[in-house]
């Protein structure tokens, strides 16, 4: 089972890790700006999506591999591995199928270059045009559901980051067992620039792992 689960790292471009990260440089806070420069693979995706004998799924893709369970974000709903209500709701379905089955543990990962660019703003922002008020409770029990299956999930989840990591997709790290970051990777909480309190328990665990001051 070790061969073929640091196989599965490698193809994430994770066989060089690092176990912490002190800080991310002054030149990598452009949010927008390296969402653009790192555009979506859609050609490695579907190429992905081929070598699945079992497809279940639209944004992810699930491989049931010798003693763990291997989910990797490859959103078609939405841009940059970005997370809506679609894409939480398949990770907390393949996550209970991982809870519920044989698997020793979870790995989890992305395709392309990018790992998360947390939550999707333009799906939100389309819906809030008619209900603000049902769309924003709506929004906010997606986000709660989504964070609580990671807290609830008994197994280790080993998280495998191969790229920028953003809001959300930074905020749920911590609530995993190993988090395993190759040279790409960098991780940015941009929840002041955008009006955000911050999610996924991350103003309980951050303090906690790099210190009050950080």
């Amino acid at each position: 089972g070790t061969s073929t689960f640091m196989e599965a790292l490698a193809a994430n471009g994770t066989t060089t890790i690092q176990t912490a990260v002190t800080g991310v440089p002054a030149n990598k806070r452009r949010f927008l700006d390296d969402r653009r420069d790192q555009p979506f693979d859609k050609r490695l995706r579907f190429s992905v999506r081929q070598t699945e004998s079992a497809y279940r799924y639209r944004d992810i893709v699930v491989r049931k591999q010798d003693g763990f369970t291997h989910i990797l974000l490859s959103t078609k709903s939405s841009e940059n591995n970005s997370l809506n209500p679609e894409v939480m709701k398949e990770v907390q379905s393949a996550l209970n199928t991982a809870a519920a089955d044989d698997s020793k543990l979870v790995l989890f990962s992305a395709v392309g270059s990018i790992f998360c660019c947390g939550l999707d703003f333009i799906y939100f922002i389309r819906r809030l045009t008619d209900d603000r008020k049902k769309e924003s409770t709506k929004m906010a029990e997606a986000i709660r559901n989504f964070v609580n299956t990671f807290i609830q999930f008994k197994k280790p989840i080993i998280v495998a980051v191969n790229g920028p990591a953003i809001g959300l997709g930074a905020s749920i790290l911590p609530l995993c067992d190993v988090v395993w970051a190759n040279e790409k990777a960098w991780f940015q909480t941009p929840y002041t620039t955008f009006g955000q309190s911050p999610d996924g328990c991350s103003s309980l665990t951050f303090p906690r792992i790099m210190g009050l001051a950080s």
